[in-house]
């Protein structure tokens, strides 16, 4: 076992054990909670008597290890059966529990965040998810988030996703030869340590340009800082509120670590690149970190400050890097571990050699974009693998909002929406357990009898939600998918790709599907 497993596994059982303390304690917090509300609410799993039977049922309903059976449960029940939200017990927040509100409510998404009658903000929720007040010690990092101000301006629009795609195409290219290597040869390798450095060379190639992103310590860092932060950040929404004080900077260490070892890597550059603005307005290149110095210059002199601007760099290996990196690697396996591997894997390699002998192949957005089977597996991976339970946060900071039933929701209660069993109902999707790569492209296959308009995977809808939905959905999904779009093309252009054992199996911890970070693939490059 390696030090990090022997780390989470230490603090997975504290954690474990602190919960059960609290369940046995007297009753759940969220019969203590001052809000009226959650007396209105039914709650997810046994009730208190019940879990006082055995010391089974206790484990089994433990909300860190069952989180996806507790909601399951009362998605069933209480969301799809009665339309009505229930309550899912948690030691992550405050009031011990946290508002699952039913499909039906997803509408409320669209409404502004501030309004004559409430304000709610997203903000709170995806902050302490990965705990980032544990790690990053300037709130002003992930409070006034500038650096998302630069995404949405930068990396949004079909002429942005233009001037990006030949940079990332040349970097993927770059990257599976120096990672995955040439060798004719059939090898072994980790396919979540494989896959995540390709996407990840090529996503910082746009934050902080060469020769940095292809430094091998550096790569290296960010790997073992966004695995800290996510999987530490977990550990701590599985500590009660009451020890978290004490435990939850011991947990963060580790990512602590890590930041501090990425940040000394990047103050030199960005203390270089700031002169080089101040000199000239419209020198450097054309990168990420160029594009932040200006606007967060807006912003006062204390914003220039090297140490913040590279924490700013930091806070965004998990959203435009890792996240990437988590559903990239999963496509991969789900493609790999389907009983139609093969079919799959050679629809996409005629697509694929088909729209790369386009003029400029794949360094061109338009042909990247006409990569629609590409697109629909990425899609599918994304409805079947994702990162947690249940998503979309929202904290009410101001008055009431009526979520329906009767029901009004003041500050105190954080509402989340059951997204993984969204995404996995019958009702939504036919056969919704098994992975069918080309779900969204098979229909338009033949433009004659093509029905309906086609659904992309940077497309929202009620009934897909990892890029979120509405007013807060992810301002940098177009490049994201376009950087996964050339990298699974080029990987099926050029690799022979198998799977080690078993389909990819992934665990819950509190909210969060850790990654199967262990799968094995045996790769050899095509002729």
């Amino acid at each position: 076992m390696t030090l990090w497993a022997q780390y989470l596994f230490f603090f997975t059982v504290l954690g474990i054990g602190l919960a059960v303390w609290r369940v046995l304690g007297a009753k759940a917090s969220a019969y203590q909670s001052s809000s009226k509300v959650w007396m209105k609410l039914d709650v997810a799993g046994d009730t208190f008597a019940q879990k006082m039977v055995s010391l089974k049922a206790i484990i089994r309903s433990c909300p860190i290890t069952s989180v996806p059976q507790l909601v399951n449960d009362g998605y069933l029940k209480f969301n799809q059966t009665l339309g009505r939200p229930f309550a899912l017990p948690t030691p992550w927040v405050r009031s011990g529990a946290l508002m699952v509100l039913p499909p039906s409510q997803i509408p409320l998404l669209l409404r502004p965040d501030k309004t004559s009658e409430a304000e709610w903000i997203n903000l709170h929720g995806l902050v302490e998810n990965i705990q980032l007040p544990y790690v990053v010690g300037d709130p002003d990092v992930y409070l006034n988030v500038l650096q998302f101000e630069v995404v949405r301006r930068k990396m949004q629009s079909s002429r942005d996703m233009s001037r990006l795609a030949p940079t990332t195409a040349e970097e993927l290219g770059e990257a599976f030869k120096d990672i995955w290597g040439v060798e004719k040869g059939w090898k072994t390798i980790n396919g979540w340590e494989a896959c995540g450095r390709v996407i990840a060379r090529s996503s910082q190639r746009i934050l902080f340009g060469l020769p940095l992103c292809r430094d091998e310590y550096l790569l290296e860092t960010s790997r073992q800082y966004a695995t800290a932060l996510l999987v530490g950040g977990a550990i701590i929404n599985c500590i009660p509120l009451a020890v978290r004080w004490f435990l939850g900077p011991l947990v963060a260490l580790r990512a602590k670590y890590y930041q501090a070892r990425f940040v000394k890597i990047l103050v030199p550059v960005v203390e270089e690149r700031v002169r080089l603005w101040e000199a000239d307005k419209n020198a450097g290149p054309d990168d990420f970190l160029q594009w932040m110095i200006p606007i967060v210059a807006k912003e006062g002199s204390s914003q220039l400050e090297p140490h913040r601007i590279a924490l700013r760099l930091v806070s965004l290996l998990i959203p435009l890097i890792y996240a990437i990196c988590f559903v990239f690697a999963h496509c991969v396996f789900d493609i790999l571990g389907s009983p139609d591997c093969s079919d799959i894997l050679e629809g996409l390699e005629d697509e694929c050699r088909r729209v790369s002998s386009r003029q400029s192949g794949l360094a061109a957005s338009e042909n990247v974009n006409a990569l629609f089977r590409t697109d629909s597996a990425l899609r599918e991976s994304m409805r079947m693998s994702g990162v947690s339970v249940t998503n979309l946060f929202r904290d009410v900071v101001t008055g009431e909002i009526d979520v329906g039933n009767g029901l009004r929701v003041g500050p105190g209660v954080r509402m989340t929406f059951p997204t993984q069993n969204i995404h996995l109902d019958p009702d939504n999707y036919e056969n919704p357990l098994r992975y069918d790569a080309f779900r969204f492209s098979r229909q338009f296959e033949n433009a004659k009898e093509a029905i309906g308009e086609r659904e992309l995977t940077v497309t929202t809808t009620p009934t897909f939600l990892p890029f979120s939905y509405g007013r807060h959905a992810c301002p940098g999904r177009w490049f994201a998918v376009q950087v996964m779009k050339q990298a699974l093309a080029y990987l099926v252009l050029h690799y022979d790709v198998e799977l080690v054992g078993g389909p990819a199996k992934r665990m819950a911890l509190g909210n969060t599907m850790v990654p199967a970070v262990n799968t094995q693939i045996r790769i050899k490059r095509k002729d």
